[in-house]
């Protein structure tokens, strides 16, 4: 067991190492991702780097053509267009089944990240601030698969989302303003309302 379970340990580092060079640039698209090359570079196997390899071709991180190459997959249009309307809906999801089952101290933890959200600089920050909102309303919703797709979608979430943010109107403070206090009363239909349209799917 316990050489499983390290064994298992040596994947999950390879995945979120690698993962990580690819969400911050040190891995750009199109490099070349050699098993042998990174095994040596990470003082491990090359089976652990490469079933690390193998789940992050299945996030589409990594690109592979069998018996030609392993890359860094690019970041398409349609990817990061696919990925915002993923997350505005799934984070809304979420929002609707925490609102009911949350502590009135949860309740109250969720109001300053939705104010850290609505003051993001950057799409960056924003980024950073829609995930930790999205990972504080999966914690609160006691719900295993929203934990679990919450945990394999990570890496993803984080580099396509680039560029994303609300919406830029004369509707943006109202619409913060609203969700706020929607989110204070438990009115999950009217936050999730006003998270989507926020972002533009409502």
């Amino acid at each position: 067991m316990d050489g499983r379970r390290r064994a298992s340990a040596l994947v999950d580092d390879a995945y979120r190492s690698l993962g990580e060079a690819i969400v911050d640039g040190r891995l750009q698209p199109g490099d070349r991702l050699r098993d042998v090359e990174l095994a040596t570079l990470m003082g491990i196997s090359r089976t652990p780097v490469r079933e690390a390899l193998q789940r992050l071709e299945r996030i589409g991180l990594v690109e592979v053509a069998a018996n030609r190459y392993t890359r860094v997959s690019a970041l398409s249009d349609r990817a990061r267009t696919d990925m915002r309307e993923y997350a505005a809906h799934t984070i809304a999801s979420v929002m609707h089944v925490a609102l009911a089952r949350a502590t009135d101290d949860e309740i109250a933890a969720t109001l300053p990240l939705v104010d850290a959200l609505r003051d993001a600089e950057s799409s960056r920050s924003y980024v950073a601030a829609a995930l930790d909102l999205y990972g504080h309303l999966v914690a609160e919703s006691r719900n295993v698969v929203f934990r679990k797709a919450f945990e394999q979608t990570d890496l993803v979430l984080r580099r396509n989302l680039d560029g994303w943010g609300s919406i830029d109107d004369d509707t943006r403070e109202p619409l913060f303003r609203h969700l706020r206090e929607q989110i204070a009363r438990r009115d999950a239909n009217g936050a999730c309302w006003s998270f989507l349209t926020l972002h533009g799917f409502a």
